[in-house]
């Protein structure tokens, strides 16, 4: 009889990709990022538009593919547990970010003190996943095994992009690239991830500003899958004619909501 080893094996054979980073080594201010669930990460570039307000305040960005650090059997607790070990080697970041699952897995740090120095920003991140939100996601992850990973896409697609998006024909199928089976994995693992979430609790004690930013047109995360605190410093920004990426279908909106979130935390 063997025994498990004592740290769980990555879920993914490849290196586990490096954050980005953006702006000035030593600018005054540090600005953490989780991303969402990607097939494949876009290091870091679905976060570009929103990083220039950061940016123009004094902060450097940090973005980290959230995914990186799964690891098999993992739920949303135990890679938040991992996330958190892994952020507190590091001072505590004057923003902490998330988008999406990025944004569950913040949300859910926000019991840990050495996030309390933090404003809190985050991008359709859902702190509590109902029996809609979960169904559409199984949907997603199901298809992965069931239709293969572009139709799996093409669905995630079909929730997330904002009214009024153009879609294109569907291009002549490839030969399948060789980190096809990961990217799968990391899709449907990903999204299961999200399933019963429900970071209420931690969110509703965070003593600092905290603003969600969500689509009002968003066919994923919406309105009532956020939660804030009862204190005046906790916000949510709908931004109108957008879904599931406001910061891609409306990134005017999207940053005015950000520019003003970061200049409340100096009034």
């Amino acid at each position: 009889m063997t025994s498990r080893p004592p740290h769980p094996e990555p879920a993914h054979t490849a290196p586990a990709p490096a954050p980005a980073v953006l702006g000035d080594p030593g600018a005054p201010r540090h600005a953490v990022v989780l991303g969402p669930v990607m097939a494949r990460w876009d290091n870091g570039a679905f976060f570009r538009q929103v990083a220039e307000p950061l940016l123009a305040s004094g902060h450097r960005v940090t973005i980290h593919d959230t995914l990186s650090l799964l690891r098999d059997g993992d739920d949303l607790k135990a890679l938040a547990g991992r996330w958190a070990h892994r952020l507190e080697q590091d001072a505590a970041p004057d923003v902490l970010a998330g988008n999406a699952l990025g944004g569950a897995i913040v949300q859910t740090l926000l019991d840990r003190e050495w996030t309390h120095h933090a404003k809190v920003l985050l991008l359709s991140g859902p702190t509590l996943a109902d029996d809609e939100l979960n169904a559409k996601l199984e949907r997603i992850a199901a298809a992965v095994d069931a239709e293969g990973l572009a139709a799996a896409l093409c669905l995630l697609e079909e929730v997330v992009r904002g009214p009024g998006t153009v879609t294109h024909p569907k291009p002549e199928p490839e030969a399948p690239r060789l980190d096809e089976e990961l990217a799968g994995r990391r899709l449907a693992t990903g999204l299961r991830l999200l399933h019963d979430a429900d970071a209420r609790e931690p969110v509703r004690a965070f003593p600092g500003p905290l603003l969600h930013v969500y689509g009002e047109q968003s066919l994923l995360v919406q309105r009532h899958h956020l939660a804030t605190g009862p204190g005046p410093t906790h916000h949510c920004a709908g931004i109108p004619r957008a879904g599931m990426r406001p910061h891609a279908d409306r990134p005017d909106l999207t940053t005015d909501a950000v520019v003003r979130f970061l200049g409340a935390e100096e009034s």
